[in-house]
């Protein structure tokens, strides 16, 4: 298993672009060996169902770096660049998918497809999956026998793959009709897609994460001086969280109700290498204290109908009934944007994390790792292998690749490897519908991944007005798994980018600033709809900004002021 740093080549003909939002290091070897064909399976699904031309993204990982890849239907996987217009008109006309995907494309508007899928997550997939992780969850794999802790590991497995499956198979229903609001919406009224997207305030519950949980159990402290006391006190974190699980009536029961939720949710990526929420207990301490010692944000949702009925005013009188069902459609769909990560993939992905590193206990004991986190750097089948008595990689050589992965972030990597990407074609070489969900998705995709480059002064960064408001704080830099748990109630965090349990902190957040994303990434969605502060896509926040700073974020201008 050597990894070549030095030697960065794509792995098939085309444009292969660093993957940046979503990972900020390597992936671990399990993960490598889980994503890809269960991302590619999905997307591929979506696209075909909603009559887009781009086919799927390849993904790689070259040197453990997550690289993508632009298929289109109909192009060669060899083909440089965008053809002539004549010769892509010539293809839209006689290649059978491109024809079928163009017929396709004219449905999706018509009858409103989303909404028979929005049905399904809601009816079928989702129950189903929640059964699943729910089951999965209440097994502990420390004390299965080696049979069971295999047959275990192997149904995390497929469960993770699925969460990824049905995540990117639902990419359209979380782009398409909010992307077609914001297309319409900015013709029409010319305002900036930040005023726009506050129209959808409130529409995203998930994306507050375990409000409603940690609200109940800060109300049931308050009540009992017994945990208040052992809240205050000076305990180890995971002893404070087992005595308050443990006490009787409603504190005990709230306790519990909360972890449920957010104890195996992967916290601080996407991967089985990063942190759950029980990984670090000082933080869901410091978290309860912040519920308990402060009040909940307020709602930023109470003047909503205002605000919408001033954008209204705006929208020319002949195009208001289209603005209206338009913004319905936008606001029926934004909550799948997180709904398919924080109830499916952070769930998915901390169950199998449990159940990896209660098999990498095992083997640390046998001798075959040198540390049970290193189990992560194991394939699947090598996991199995080695629990089973056979051949596998060495404990050296996992050290080895668990100290690249954890010494390495995607500032060591090229951010494109072969030839330049391609625009994609203009949306008016396309018919009208197929042109009309180019659009979509093509501001959608700018909004999440697209950040304006780097425009830092001294004690000024600039990135992507996300949230609206200011907030002077202490900056919490969190570059590493350990810098979680030093997260202060009040700090602004700033951070790479951010995952959707991320939300866990969000009762202690005063704002967040982020190197990645753009108006759509989880840390923007998370910050509109809880009320806080925040500038995305800054580029290189986290290499000007000390730990400790005193900055202000100004979420309205897109500024980050460094005071002190």
């Amino acid at each position: 298993m050597p990894v070549y740093v030095e030697n960065f080549v794509p792995p098939s003909p085309g444009s292969w672009v660093l993957e940046t939002t979503h990972w900020s290091r390597p992936m671990t070897r399990w993960s490598i060996d889980v994503f890809p064909a269960a991302f590619k399976r999905g997307f591929r699904e979506g696209t075909a169902r909603y009559g887009l031309l781009l086919d799927y993204m390849e993904y790689a990982a070259i040197n453990g770096f997550a690289y993508n890849c632009s298929r289109v239907v109909g192009a060669p996987p060899e083909a440089k660049g965008l053809p002539p217009k004549w010769l892509f008109k010539l293809m839209t006309r006689l290649h059978p998918q491109v024809r079928q995907r163009i017929q396709t494309a004219k449905a999706v508007f018509e009858q409103k497809l989303w909404r028979e899928d929005l049905k399904l997550w809601d009816e079928t997939w989702k129950p189903a999956l929640t059964r699943t992780y729910l089951e999965l969850q209440k097994v502990d794999p420390a004390h299965l026998s080696l049979e069971d802790l295999i047959a275990h590991l192997n149904a995390c497995r497929d469960a993770v793959a699925e969460a990824i499956y049905y995540h990117h198979r639902l990419n359209p229903v979380a782009m398409v009709p909010l992307g077609d609001f914001l297309a319409h919406a900015q013709t029409w009224t010319g305002l900036p897609a930040q005023k726009l997207l506050q129209l959808l305030q409130g529409t995203t519950p998930v994306s507050t994460g375990a409000i409603a949980e940690i609200e109940q159990l800060a109300k049931a402290i308050r009540q009992k001086p017994e945990a208040i006391a052992l809240l205050a006190s000076q305990k180890p974190a995971a002893d404070i969280l087992h005595h308050l699980r443990s006490l009787p009536g409603a504190v005990g029961a709230a306790t519990q109700a909360y972890l449920d939720v957010v104890g195996l949710r992967i916290l601080t990526g996407y991967d089985v290498g990063d942190l759950s929420a029980f990984d670090t207990p000082e933080l869901l301490v410091k978290t309860i204290r912040s519920a308990v010692n402060t009040s909940v944000h307020d709602s930023p949702t109470d003047d909503l109908a205002e605000q919408i009925a001033q954008v209204r005013i705006v929208v020319p009188e002949q195009h208001r009934s289209e603005f209206d069902e338009l913004l319905a459609e936008a606001r029926l769909t934004y909550r799948i944007r997180d709904e398919r990560g924080y109830l499916n993939d952070a769930w998915a992905t901390g169950i199998a994390r449990r159940a990896i590193l209660a098999a990498g206990d095992r083997l640390t004991a046998a001798g075959k790792l040198e540390k049970t986190e290193h189990a992560v750097e194991l394939t699947h089948d090598e996991l199995i292998a080695l629990l089973s008595g056979q051949a596998g990689p060495s404990a050296s050589e996992l050290a080895e690749y668990f100290h690249y992965r954890m010494t390495k972030t995607i500032t060591d990597a090229p951010v494109h490897l072969g030839p330049p990407p391609s625009a994609p074609p203009p949306d008016d070489w396309l018919p009208p519908a197929a042109a009309r969900l180019s659009c979509a998705i093509g501001l959608m995709l700018g909004h999440m991944f697209v950040a304006p480059g780097k425009q830092t002064e001294a004690q000024t960064i600039q990135g992507v007005a996300a949230s609206p408001g200011q907030y002077e704080g202490t900056a919490r830099l969190v570059l590493d798994l350990e810098d979680m748990a030093q997260v202060q109630a009040g700090d602004i965090l700033v951070a790479r980018m951010t995952a959707p349990s991320y939300n866990a902190l969000l009762p202690m957040l005063g704002g967040i600033v982020t190197d990645r994303g753009g108006l759509l990434s989880h840390a923007a969605i998370v910050a509109r709809e809880y009320g806080l502060p925040a500038v995305v896509g800054c580029m290189e926040a986290t290499q000007v900004i000390r730990n400790g700073n005193r900055i202000r974020v100004d979420g309205t201008s897109g500024e980050v002021k460094i005071l002190t």
